[in-house]
């Protein structure tokens, strides 16, 4: 039985990229080898950003969430940021033309995930 470890630590789990949403989480497993993510933790983040670490991205087109990232950050895998830095509750639900939405800077990525890894110990 694997208890509390990250997906990087399971060896016989695919690793999965540094910016996946699930590298945050720890990992566990039942005696048959099936593995889940206690995601009755939470994360938040703080509406009091240091504006030097943030911008902002107009939502000009009716666009997903995974192509906001994209255009943010280069990567669909961050979208779950984008959604947490904005205080979003409803995933399934994109954005209004219009939108102005608060995006972290990506030299400042590295420290914010790990800081959101650190939070959920």
């Amino acid at each position: 039985m694997v208890l509390g470890l990250y997906q990087s630590q399971v060896t016989n789990l695919p690793a999965l990229p540094p910016v996946r949403y699930e590298n945050i989480f720890r990992i566990y497993s039942t005696n048959k080898n099936q593995y889940y993510y206690n995601l009755l933790k939470s994360l938040y983040i703080d509406d009091k950003i240091d504006p030097n670490k943030i911008y902002y991205m107009p939502v000009k087109a009716f666009l997903p969430w995974t192509t906001i990232s994209y255009n943010a950050y280069g990567t669909i895998e961050l979208w779950w940021l984008i959604i947490l830095t904005n205080q979003i509750y409803n995933p399934v639900a994109n954005p209004k033309v219009g939108t102005v939405l608060k995006v972290i800077r990506p030299e400042y990525l590295p420290t914010i995930l790990n800081e959101l890894k650190q939070a959920l110990q």
